[in-house]
Parts: C-alpha cells; sequence; structure tokens
C-alpha cells in the first residue's frame, strides 16, 4: 500500500478485529470510522491507546478523503469511496501468514450454515476448522459460540485456532461467510440467489457482492443463480434436478425418515439416502456432496460419513412427539422466497398441517419484507397458521382476515401438540436458533 494513511471502517461488522490483526505488523498511520457510533467515549479512547489508531468524523474524512486507503463491509452506504471491501482486506491479512490447509468458502443467500455443516462431517476424516453461524469448531472440539459471519470472523477463527495450538494441525478450513468470499482461495461456493435484496443503500445487491465466489481457484455455482448474474464465467454448476447442470439430482423419492435419489455427477452417477424433508434440503447435500468430490475425497467415504451426519438445528430439521411431526424451519436467513418454499415443502407428505409463523426483529441487517411475505400469506388463506413473537404479531395486524396470535413461541408450542388434531407442525421463526432453546426444550420433555 503506497499511501500510509489507513481508514479501516465499522465497528458493527467487523472492522475492530482487522485494526487489530494489521496493527500487529504495519507502522502505517492508522484511522477508524465507527459509522453507526457503535464506541463510547471511552471505548474509542482505550482502542487509541492500544493501537494508536485516530477516529475520524465523516467531515473529517471529507476534508482530505483521497489521502486514505478506505477499507470498508461491501455494505456500508456509498458515503465514502472505497479501495478495498473487508473481504479483500482479510485476504491481504491472510497473505501474511503461512499456512499449508485448504480453504473452502460457502456464500449464498439460503443454505450457507446446512452446506457448511454438512460439508463438516464429510470431512471428519480430517482436521478441521469449520466456522458456521452457530459456532466455530476444530473437529469435534467448540472453540467459539455464534460468531458473525461477516468475512473478519475469518481472522478470528485463525487467530483462535493459533491460540489452541492447533493451526498446523489443519487439512481444511470450510467457512461460512456473508456477502460473497474472501478472494483466491482453493474453493468457493455459491449456493444461490434466491431474492436478490438490495445492499450500500440501493447502491449494491447480493448478486454483485457474491461475485467474488469466482476469484475463487474452483467455483461450485447454482445453475439459477450462475444463469441469471454469471453466464460467461467459469464454475462448476449445480441444480435441484436441471440436467443442463454439471452436478444434479433425479429419481427423489421423499420420505419423513428418509429421502433416496440419484445424483448425477458429471458422467458419474450416485445413489444417496439420507434425511431430507424437502427439495432445498436435497439441495443442501448435493453442494455438500459435490464439495467432497470436488476435493477428491473417496465417493464411499462421503456416503459413510454423512450416514453419521445429523440434521442442522433450525435448517428444516424435524422431531416426532407422539403421532406429531414438528418441522423447525428457525434461522435469521429466512424471508418470503424460503417461506414459501417451506410450505410448498409439506405438499409432499400428504398430510393436514399448522403452520406457526413469526420470528424476532434486530436479527440481521437484512429485515424481512413484510409486505411481500403478507402478500404470500394471503394467497394461501387455507391453510391453518398461528402467528407468534413480534413478528408474527405485526403480520397478522396487516392480513385481511383475522388469525390466532400466540406471542411466545413456547406457548404456542405447548398450545399446538395439545390442542391441534394435525400431526404436522411446520414451525417457521426468524430468529437464532440457540435464543429459543429454552423454548422448543419442551419438545424434548414431551412424551
Amino acid at each position: 500500500m503506497q499511501k500510509k494513511n489507513i481508514l479501516i471502517s465499522d465497528a458493527n461488522h467487523g472492522g475492530l478485529i482487522l485494526l487489530e490483526e494489521y496493527y500487529k505488523f504495519t507502522k502505517n498511520n492508522l484511522f477508524f470510522y465507527d459509522i453507526y457510533n457503535k464506541l463510547s467515549i471511552e471505548e474509542k479512547k482505550e482502542y487509541t491507546e492500544r493501537f494508536n489508531v485516530t477516529f475520524l468524523s465523516l467531515e473529517e474524512i471529507k476534508v482530505d478523503e483521497d489521502s486514505f486507503v478506505k477499507i470498508n463491509p461491501i455494505h456500508m452506504p456509498p458515503i465514502i469511496g472505497t479501495d478495498f471491501t473487508h473481504h479483500e482486506f482479510v485476504g491481504y491479512l491472510l497473505s501474511k501468514r503461512n499456512f499449508s490447509f485448504k480453504i473452502i468458502q460457502v456464500t449464498g443467500v439460503k443454505g450457507k450454515t446446512t452446506v457448511t455443516s454438512l460439508v463438516k462431517d464429510i470431512l471428519s476424516d480430517y482436521n478441521t476448522l469449520v466456522l458456521t453461524s452457530n459456532s466455530l469448531v476444530y473437529n469435534d472440539c467448540v472453540l467459539l459460540d455464534y460468531l458473525s459471519i461477516a468475512p473478519s470472523s475469518i481472522i478470528t477463527a485463525i487467530n483462535k485456532a493459533e491460540e489452541e495450538g492447533v493451526l498446523d494441525s489443519i487439512d481444511f478450513c470450510v467457512f461460512e461467510v456473508s456477502l460473497g468470499v474472501v478472494p483466491g482461495y482453493d474453493l468457493g461456493v455459491l449456493t444461490n440467489i434466491v431474492e436478490d435484496y438490495p445492499i450500500a443503500k440501493n447502491s449494491g445487491s447480493a448478486s454483485v457482492a457474491k461475485r467474488s465466489v469466482f476469484s475463487s481457484n474452483l467455483t461450485l455455482c447454482d445453475l439459477g443463480a450462475f444463469e441469471d448474474f454469471y453466464f460467461g464465467l467459469d464454475a462448476v454448476t449445480l441444480s435441484l434436478d436441471n440436467s443442463d447442470a454439471d452436478i444434479f439430482a433425479s429419481d427423489i423419492k421423499y420420505g419423513i425418515e428418509n429421502t433416496e435419489f440419484t445424483l448425477n455427477y458429471f458422467d458419474k452417477k450416485f445413489n444417496i439416502k439420507h434425511f431430507a424433508l424437502s427439495d432445498f434440503y436435497i439441495n443442501n447435500l448435493l453442494f455438500a456432496i459435490s464439495v467432497g468430490l470436488l476435493l477428491n475425497i473417496d465417493e464411499n467415504v462421503i456416503i459413510s460419513n454423512l450416514e453419521k451426519s445429523n440434521s442442522v438445528k433450525g435448517r428444516n430439521s424435524y422431531k416426532k412427539i407422539d403421532d406429531k411431526i414438528i418441522i423447525e424451519d428457525i434461522n435469521p436467513g429466512l424471508n418470503t422466497t424460503s417461506i414459501r418454499k417451506c410450505v410448498e415443502n409439506l405438499e409432499k407428505f400428504n398430510e393436514e398441517y399448522l403452520i406457526i409463523i413469526g420470528g424476532d426483529y434486530g436479527i440481521t441487517c437484512e429485515e424481512i419484507d413484510e409486505e411481500k411475505l403478507v402478500k404470500y400469506l394471503e394467497s394461501i388463506q387455507d391453510k391453518k397458521i398461528i402467528f407468534t413473537g413480534k413478528l408474527g404479531e405485526n403480520l397478522e395486524k396487516k392480513m385481511k382476515e383475522d388469525y390466532p396470535v400466540i406471542p411466545l413461541l413456547n406457548d404456542v408450542m405447548k398450545y399446538s401438540l395439545k390442542e391441534n388434531r394435525e400431526k404436522l407442525i411446520q414451525v417457521i421463526y426468524r430468529s437464532e436458533y440457540n435464543k429459543h432453546d429454552k423454548d422448543l426444550s419442551i419438545l424434548d420433555n414431551i412424551k
């Protein structure tokens, strides 16, 4: 970097992690822009003393903006220019280290956590460092709980592995990353762009941000996203059932306990039998298995390790309580498209069902489009629905018809198990699964 004034932005989304890491080896002048005013005066004073950094206001930056190398998250509003995104700067920081492990990064609008977790299971014969929105795990040992999946968390993950003395033992790192990947590493996976939502105050979009996945040495990309946004770039394509893709599924036979299908992988075919209640879970399996095959993992090892894997809680997982089946879709990334898919997938099982829908606010930067969701829910008004949580309360108020509202998830679960005759209960709740462990633990205690 030729300029000596380095300006890092955004204390909310990992900027401070980047500051601390960069401070270890630079003699450049360090500046920081706390765009959302997260830090108190006392905290800014502490960071100034630790890292010899100067905090600037927007007005102070604008006086001579071109004198700075500006490092911003990709979704930051364009109030100042960007020389490097956080994703790119993480790549620069990683280049200061020596390591021999391979890095797999998983990005996309939906399916990131499930695919990353399934890849972890497939690679269980190796030493793996795995970052998801649930945890940072080395093999079966949880090193940290509930990290962000901002690119800066990759630095946190590497530093934690070093602190635990396992960094030199790692064979594979598997990182779930939001809004694209750190460029230049071994395998980038783009699961889908089911909604191309705007970012950076409408100056960018998810599809533009995630284009960085094609900077990987090898890219595995959803066929629909590839055709809509990236046609002509170099990638291995994957589809649920479109034979134009390099990888796709056929002969799907759904079941509550297990689903069977044929995996078509270029000119090879594999018979797969695994838990999968929905087509999007099958899609996640396709991605995970394909990652294993692209990494040259033996097909028998992949299938054997998958047989030992469990469904990811809250990601189309399920529980059986007496004669009822509870399907759980409880995660912060739910949007109208994914909710519609949840409902459509219920039709495969030829059972009457109850939909419990709602959630929390303030879970992610991307809030749900309530008007769009209400319009969809009104189109399925023949279905039995109970609303819950703050999100559910607001959704019900916007519906043309009246529906029951039970504010607490704990209470609605008790009610639905005791008072409803439907044997299939679909829980759709926009939040972190772990925030509702106590609400959901009642299911484990009911005999």
